[in-house]
Parts: structure tokens; sequence; C-alpha cells
């Protein structure tokens, strides 16, 4: 009887909940005799809010960011370096190097060497000339480490500006559906283990190749024996920014084969090396932090912001002691809450930065565990909303129900200080399929340029609108508020 009872708490609640928009006033009484004595009530309460500047965010993610551009709302400038590891497959092999020394007087030697820096995404500019240096890495970053996107490779010993270079001038005007640019590694390289010279890092790769088979079985061995990986850095120009999905080593060769005396077959090949899940591609962005710091606390009663990447969060203090209050013993059936949008200010920039496509709510205190564990949103003490552009809560992020992650923080009340604040974090969302269903599989800091600005929430209870300073209009309705639905019976 009391699983049944329970089971018709939770039914009424629902279609409580989707049978209004703004209120549920009338509803309860009207249904609830009927049924099992139950009281149905609701109420809503002020949240407040405020903006947060990230600083650094885990930098565990298999794309990068390389370039330099200005947010044309705030000011603030980004900057994006990215280094990649390259993996090998344990079939590799040159097969064709008695071949390959026929073709180049006894030597083994490639043609041509570059780095293969392949976008799906650009931003800014794209006619914008730039200018990147590919440095060659001391050594390779250890995988058993955690990295933040502040991490200093120079700093921390793992590349030196008098490590081997390669510079690069390109812009992002690439038309194909291909879209790339190189980085030629092709003046001589001196291995800085035993000092000796080669024609190009192609030549490199393949004598040593030639001489340590053993070396290319493994990630691990390739890794500390041949190629440690690269540090890619923009070092000029300012306008535009590419998301980087893959990184190629790609080196070609010239063959020779006698078929007769007085005849031979010229043949030409490549090999090549990918950066993968099964090594390291680690961002490092570089965000203007004093401007971020004066964002966040100077329109701190007008909005919060929510920027990637690593830029600010917003932090969200909920009302659980006012929400719980006399309703100690009842049912928390439903807990809704949104956060309305502020459009841009000249909302037709085409440089504008994208509004986030999805953001996690978590608590504030398992932020950084949350990412460093890969956790998944469990809909009890971490939430997913996929920003909507139209709806009942049009131009805003809404939690249709976040009941769970107020009874748990009730329960941990005033266990440390941030015991009831959440933040809301721009992310990327990856699914994958099983069968007919399509699930979460993880869950990343959003690495994207992407910024927009939320209504402030606020306690004061003459605060209820956002006026634009420039036409003086209402151009959003709040406080922002959490909606509560309760349940009990009736006492007889």
């Amino acid at each position: 009887m009391k699983i049944l009872r329970l089971l018709t708490v939770l039914v009424i609640a629902a279609l409580t909940f989707a049978a209004c928009d703004d209120t549920t006033e009338g509803i309860g009484g009207s249904i609830t005799n009927k049924i099992d004595n139950i009281n149905i009530s609701n109420s809503a309460f002020n949240v407040t809010t405020k903006s947060i500047v990230a600083d650094s965010v885990l930098s565990r993610n298999n794309t990068g960011l390389i370039g330099k551009m200005k947010d044309p709302e705030t000011g603030n400038y980004v900057k994006g370096d990215y280094m990649t590891q390259l993996s090998v497959l344990p079939t590799f092999s040159v097969d064709t190097l008695d071949y390959i020394k026929q073709a180049n007087k006894g030597s083994i030697e490639a043609d041509s060497c570059y780095l293969l820096v392949s976008y799906n995404a650009s931003y800014g500019d794209t006619i914008a000339p730039m200018k990147v240096t590919a440095y060659e890495m001391t050594k390779p970053m250890a995988e058993d480490k955690e990295y933040y996107s502040n991490y200093d490779a120079f700093k921390e010993g793992w590349v030196s500006e008098n490590n081997q270079h390669w510079s690069s001038n390109y812009n992002l005007s690439n038309t194909s559906d291909v879209k790339n640019f190189k980085i030629y590694l092709n003046k001589e390289y001196k291995n800085k283990k035993d000092g000796k010279t080669y024609k190009n890092y192609g030549s490199y790769i393949m004598q040593t190749y030639a001489e340590h088979p053993e070396y290319f079985k493994t990630n691990y061995k390739f890794l500390h024996n041949v190629c440690p990986g690269f540090y890619i850095k923009n070092v000029g120009g300012t306008g535009n920014m590419a998301k980087i999905w893959n990184t190629e080593l790609i080196f070609y060769w010239t063959r020779h084969k006698t078929i007769n005396k007085d005849s031979t077959a010229v043949g030409i090949g490549y090999n090549r090396f990918d950066g993968t899940e099964e090594v390291l591609q680690l961002n490092k962005i570089e965000n203007d932090t004093e401007n971020l710091k004066k964002l966040a606390s100077k329109d701190q009663e007008k909005c919060t912001y929510l920027k990637s990447p690593a830029g600010i969060f917003t932090e969200v203090t909920l009302p659980i002691e006012d929400i719980m209050k006399g309703h100690e013993k009842d049912t928390l059936n439903t807990a809704t809450i949104s956060f309305p949008r502020l459009n841009n200010e000249n909302e037709d920039n085409p440089y504008n930065f994208a509004t986030p496509s999805t953001i996690l709510m978590v608590q504030k205190d398992s932020l950084q565990s949350f990412f460093e564990k890969s956790k998944l949103a469990d809909s009890r003490t971490s939430y997913t909303a996929s920003y909507s552009s139209t709806g009942i809560y049009k131009n805003a992020y809404t939690f249709q129900n976040i009941a769970n992650l107020v009874s748990a923080m009730y329960k941990n009340k005033g266990k440390g200080e941030n015991w009831n604040k959440v933040v809301l974090v721009p992310v990327n969302v990856i699914t994958t399929t099983q069968g007919y269903t399509t699930v979460i599989s993880k869950i990343n800091h959003d690495m994207s340029l992407a910024s927009t600005r939320l209504i402030v929430g606020t306690d004061d209870p003459d605060k209820d609108y956002t006026t634009d300073e420039k036409t003086g209009k209402k151009v959003a309705s709040g406080p922002i508020r959490i909606k509560v639905i309760y349940s009990k019976f009736k006492e007889e």
C-alpha cells in the first residue's frame, strides 16, 4: 500500500507540473481529494548568482585550438596553443629501404616532411594572416598526471625555445571540404641525443627506423626514443582561431628499383603518424585574466557570464533552507529552474562568439573532481541542460527537475561554506549509440570559443526585470526563481 501511495504521489506531481506554466494554483485541491487524500502545493524562491573567473580547466581533449582572437562583445583576448603527441601502429614499416637507398646514392632520405594540421571549425576573420611555430618537445609529457589549460610547457621543461623548431605563415581561407595547413619540417635537423645532422625531420625518422625498428613497436618506445611530440604555438597574428581535430606527421620518399641494366622503376611513397586518443593532445589557453576579473565584478549587478574556453562560470546559491522550511516531512516532487540569456548588444556581428550549446550544473566543491574522475551527469547531484531558443523557456537554459539535488544539499546543510552552491559550466557532451539508444559517454570542458550573458539572480524583491541601457526597454523578466512542487498525505 505504501508503494502504491508513493507512486500515486509521483504521478500526480508529474501531471501537475506538466499541466502548468508559471503557477500551479488551484490544481492540487481539485484532484487530490479524490485520490488517497494527498495534498499538493507549490512555491517559488529567488536564487542568487554571480560570475567567477575559471582561471584554468582540465585540458583533457582530443582537439586543439590555435590562434588568437578578441571577443567583440567583451574585448577579452583569448589565445590558443596546443601540444600533440603522435601514435605509431605496431605494424608500422618502411619496407622499401633498399630501393630508397638506390634513389639517394646509398642513403635513406625523405624528399619532404611536414605537419599537416587539420581543423573542422574556424572562428573570426578567415583571411587574417597568422604565424605558427612547431617546437619539438624536449621530452614526452607523462600520461599518468592531469594537466590544466594554464600549463606552461616551457617553464616545466617539456619544451625549450632552443629546441629545433619550424615556422609557417597561414590563414584559414581554405574553401575546400578538407581544411588544413602545413608546417614544413624540411630544414636540417640535428638530433639532440647524438648530435647527428639529417637532411630533414623525415630523414631522421626513416634512418632511426632502419637502425632501431624496435623503437616503432609501441607508443611508449616511439615517444621516448624517437619523437616526444610537438608544441604548436601561435607566434603572430590576431583575428582568427582554428579548432584542430588532427595533427599528422607526413614524410615522402622516392624509391628506385632496377628492372634490368637499361631500366629503372621510379616510385614515390609516404608514411604518416597521427595524433590519436591513445596519446596526449593538450590545449594551452591564455585569457586576459585581468579583463575577465573586471568583467566578473563590473557587471555583477547586471548579468553573469558563461565564457569558454577557461573563461568565466556562473555560481548559483540555491535557497535550500527556504525551500525546505515547513516542508521537512513532505515529498519534494519537482524543482525547476531556468537561466535566461541576455542577447548580445550587437547580435548581428558575424564575429560574435557562439552561445554555449550545453552547460553542466555541478556542486561547487565537486567541480574539479567531476572532470578529473571523468564523471557523467547523474541527475542527482549533477545535471546538463541545452540552450533553447524556442518554447516556454526560450532563450534560456532550463533544468527541469533538480529535486534530488535540493534534497541532497539539505542533508548536507552546513557542511562546508559551499554546501548550497552550484556552478554552471559550458561543456562538450559526447554521445554514443547503444542499439537504438543514444547515451552520454563523456563530458569535457567546452574548449570552443563561446560566450553569453545570463540575467543575474538576486534576492532583492524590488528587482524584477533587466533594462537595456541604450533603449531603456525591458529586455528580460526576472528574478531567477526555482519553482518547486511538494506533496504530502493528509493526516487522518
